[in-house]
Order: C-alpha cells, then sequence, then structure tokens
C-alpha cells in the first residue's frame, strides 16, 4: 500500500515535537510536506495553511502541532472536508480516524512526549475509518460522517 503524503505544520510551541514526528516518519518513507520548514509561525496560520491544503486534496492527511493542539485545530477546522481531531492518547489518536474519520491529527508540543507523539501517529496512520470499533457499526459510524457532511453543505452551500 502506498504511504499517503503528510501535511506538517507547527507553531513555535509545537516545533520540536513535529520535528521529532516528522523524523520518525521520514524513516518510514512517508512523504512529507512541512508548511514550516523555514521555521515555526503562529498557531492560527498553521490551522489554516494546512486546512486549506487538506481541504482542496482529501487525499492527503495532516499533522499540527501547537501548545495544546487545540488553536491549530480550531483554525484548521474552519475549512471544508476537514476533520481534524485533537488527541492526547495513542487510543484517541486511533480512534479519531477510526470513528469520526479524521483527516488531521492536532498535538500538543507541551503535554505529549516525543515517545508518545511517535505512537500516536503510527496508531492514527495506521487506523482506518469503520475498522475496529466494536460500540458500533460501520453503518453507523458512515451515518455519522454523512450527516456531518449534511451540516457542512449547510454552512458552506
Amino acid at each position: 500500500m502506498e504511504k499517503k503524503t503528510i501535511i506538517m505544520g507547527p507553531d513555535p510551541s509545537g516545533f520540536e515535537l513535529k520535528n521529532v514526528v516528522k523524523s520518525h516518519l521520514l524513516s518510514q518513507n512517508y512523504h512529507i510536506k512541512d508548511i514550516t520548514e523555514q521555521g515555526p509561525i503562529g498557531y492560527c496560520d498553521v490551522g489554516d495553511k494546512v486546512g486549506e491544503i487538506i481541504s482542496q486534496h482529501t487525499e492527503y492527511l495532516g499533522l499540527i502541532f501547537c501548545g495544546t493542539g487545540m488553536g491549530v485545530s480550531i483554525s484548521a477546522n474552519k475549512h471544508k472536508n476537514v476533520y481534524c481531531g485533537v488527541c492526547e492518547s495513542v487510543t484517541s489518536a486511533r480512534l479519531c480516524k477510526v470513528i469520526n474519520n479524521c483527516n488531521i491529527l492536532s498535538m500538543g508540543g507541551l503535554l505529549i512526549t516525543p515517545f508518545k507523539a511517535k505512537m500516536m501517529v503510527d496508531a492514527y496512520l495506521s487506523a482506518e475509518f469503520t475498522n475496529g470499533f466494536t460500540e458500533a457499526t460501520p453503518k453507523d459510524l458512515q451515518s455519522g460522517l454523512t450527516e456531518m457532511k449534511k451540516i457542512e453543505d449547510k454552512i458552506y452551500g
């Protein structure tokens, strides 16, 4: 299976964690597009830029980082077709993809250790929407995503 392109970006509080995750993924031969190769930018800009790219290229996945993961996530989620989950555990990173089909994972550089971040990213990238969640059927999970898209259509037209 070909590995997806991953769009990455941090603000200053997430820059070091992004670099650890980026090195980890490059060692696994992922295709990385780092929007902050020249250095970190503000959290609103990170979320906006990665969100815009993912919105236009739904075949990509995103990884964004700030102090808590929340600021970049809020900004990214302003874009249509973007489902960004803020995660602080390996389980939540896996389930954000399995249950909600998140196409961006957000983490906090002030909260997540480098070792844990690598485990979280591996769990997220290996997860598949509707696969591996016994508390709901794949049909139920797909129905939730369909309802979310209806809300987007109402907002964005």
